[in-house]
C-alpha cells in the first residue's frame, strides 16, 4: 500500500527575522531564498520557516524554547531535522540611539547571542550534530531605507552597511569557533563592492530583491553541496549521495 510508503518527511528549519519570513517571494513577486530552497527540497523534506520580522537575537533566545524542542529535533528516524540556518543580526545591528522601538544589540551581546543560540539547539539533539549553517546580515543601502523609512513609517530605524559588516565579522567568529557552516551574505550580495553593485540586490535597501534572493539561495546550495554533500538534494538516480525522491515513480506503480 502506497500509505507503507509515504513517512514523515525530514525537516530544514529556517530561523530568523523579515528577511527569512517574507523568503518565499520577494516583492516582485519571483521566489525569494525559502522559496527556491522549498522548491529544491521538494518530496524530499518539508521546509519550516520560522522568520520572525523585526526580531533581533535578543528576542530569538526567547523564542529557542517554542522553536526549538526534543520533540521536533529528536523523533522518528524517517523525519529528523536535515540542518538549521540561523539568519540574524540586520536588526541587531541598527545603530544605537535614543528612539522608539530600537532594534539595537550591542555587537557583544549579538555574539553571545548567537552562541547561546547555537549550544541551545545542539543540547537538544541527541543522536548526531544536526548542522547549523549561520548567515551574515545582507548589505545595506542608507539612502534608500531612510527613504522606505520615511515614506512607509514617517520616521527613520538608521543603520549603516559598515556596522552590518562588522557585525557579520561576528557571525564569521562564531561559526569558526562552534563548527558550524557559514553564509556570507555580505560578500555574496557584493557589500564590499559599493552601492551600486549591491544596491540591485534590495528591494528597500534592507530586505532582499530577486536577485539578491537568488545569489543568497545559490551561496546556501553552494555551501550545503560543499559541507554536507549527504544533504543536498539527490537529482540522478546514480548519485551516489544525497536526499533521494520520496516514494516510486510514478510509472513504477501504473
Amino acid at each position: 500500500m502506497l500509505t507503507k510508503m509515504i513517512m514523515t518527511r525530514p525537516a530544514i528549519i529556517l530561523f530568523g527575522d523579515s528577511i527569512t519570513q517574507q523568503g518565499f517571494s520577494s516583492a516582485a513577486n519571483s521566489p525569494g531564498w525559502v522559496g527556491l530552497l522549498s522548491n529544491a527540497y521538494t518530496r524530499r523534506a518539508d521546509v519550516l520557516n520560522r522568520g520572525f520580522s523585526g526580531y533581533n537575537t535578543r528576542h530569538a533566545v526567547d523564542l529557542l524554547p517554542t522553536v526549538f524542542n526534543k520533540d521536533m529535533l529528536n523523533h522518528h528516524p524517517n523525519s529528523s531535522t536535515l540542518f538549521v540556518t540561523v539568519f540574524f543580526g540586520a536588526n541587531d545591528a541598527s545603530l544605537p540611539g535614543e528612539r522608539e522601538h530600537n532594534q539595537h544589540v550591542p555587537i557583544e551581546e549579538y555574539e553571545l547571542n548567537l552562541r547561546t543560540i547555537v549550544a541551545d539547539i545542539w543540547s537538544k539533539v541527541e543522536e548526531q550534530k544536526t548542522p547549523i549553517i549561520l548567515i551574515t546580515p545582507p548589505p545595506l543601502d542608507e539612502k534608500a531605507w531612510d527613504k522606505y523609512c520615511r515614506e512607509e513609517f514617517d520616521n527613520l530605524s538608521p543603520r549603516s552597511n559598515e556596522q552590518s559588516k562588522l557585525y557579520g565579522e561576528r557571525v564569521k567568529l562564531v561559526a569558526y569557533e562552534m563548527g558550524c557552516s557559514i553564509v556570507d551574505s555580505f560578500s555574496l550580495l557584493g557589500g564590499n563592492d559599493g552601492v551600486s553593485a549591491y544596491g540591485e540586490c534590495l528591494e528597500d535597501g534592507l530586505h532582499l530583491s530577486a536577485k539578491g534572493n537568488e545569489l543568497l539561495y545559490d551561496g546556501l546550495m553552494d555551501v550545503i553541496t560543499r559541507d554536507f554533500p549527504h544533504l543536498a538534494p539527490k537529482v540522478n538516480e546514480d548519485d551516489s549521495t544525497g536526499i533521494a525522491l520520496e516514494g516510486a515513480q510514478w510509472k513504477d506503480l501504473c
